[in-house]
């Protein structure tokens, strides 16, 4: 059974730590190495709609949010710029659009490195890639708080919108807007329960900039282990090797990114 986001703070009041078991023993021993997003797919497909994979968890099993669930809240990525950290941003792109039908499931995204979304802008999911230094960036994310506030008072309906903010560090100049800002916050904090979903990825040192209070307002966190820290998970985990702490419901999870 693949591991769902939502199911874990489903059980969780706020009150005390979550108790989720996470076994220790690898499904598939001989898959030391990540799997790709295709094999994983194919292994524990189909999945049901509004699937996106985030990664793979300490059992071989896959981690996933479901997006027709908002209890996780929005999704906040910290990093510094890391092959594993293009690849758990590029797994969840990739899977949302391969799982679910453009009706379902529809992206944008802005980034200060379009160029890693390429192969997002074909697919028929995409809605825009965006450079953080258009105006058109603000916009968007001005529309997208216009629609949560129209869906929340039943006037509009439509699919699932994930906004996807990559570097949040290029984007913080564009919240000198405050109506920027005041949408964005909208976005955070009303999105997910009414279908827009933002991701948005940041430095650590982010959490200290002028806006980094915004941070704060995420419900789920995936943050990159360091190097130290990584190697305490090895040693406690032997063989597993997970490149990310996922903290949610007051519980953290280890999972590794998938190999493109």
């Amino acid at each position: 059974m693949v591991t769902n986001f939502a199911d874990l703070p489903a059980i969780w009041d706020g009150s005390t730590p979550v108790q989720v078991p996470i076994s220790t023993h690898v499904k598939n021993p001989s898959r030391v190495s990540a799997p790709t997003l295709t094999s994983i797919l194919h292994e524990f497909g189909p999945f049901p709609a509004y699937s996106m994979v985030i990664g793979q968890c300490v059992d071989g099993l896959p981690f996933m949010l479901g997006l027709d669930n908002p209890r996780p809240g929005a999704l906040l990525i910290v990093g510094e710029h890391s092959p594993a950290k293009e690849a758990i941003l590029s797994t969840m792109s990739r899977s949302a659009c391969r799982i679910n039908h453009p009706e379902e499931v529809c992206w944008s995204v802005i980034s200060s490195s379009p160029h890693r979304y390429r192969k997002l802008v074909d697919s028929p999911h995409c809605q825009a890639v965006i450079s953080p230094y258009e105006r058109a960036a603000g916009s968007l994310v001005v529309e997208l708080a216009s629609i949560i506030e129209q869906r929340r008072f039943g006037r509009e309906g439509g699919g699932t919108h994930v906004l996807m903010i990559d570097n949040f560090q290029s984007f913080i100049p564009m919240l000198s807007d405050y109506s920027v800002y005041l949408n964005l916050k909208t976005l955070i904090t009303k999105g997910p329960s009414v279908g827009i979903w933002p991701l948005i990825s940041a430095k650590p040192d982010d959490a200290y900039s002028e806006q980094g209070h915004l941070l704060r307002s995420f419900g789920t966190f995936i943050f990159e282990k360091n190097e130290q820290s990584a190697r305490g998970m090895r040693s406690s985990l032997s063989i597993f090797e997970s490149d990310f702490n996922v903290i949610v419901g007051g519980r953290l999870i280890p999972i590794r990114s998938l190999a493109s």
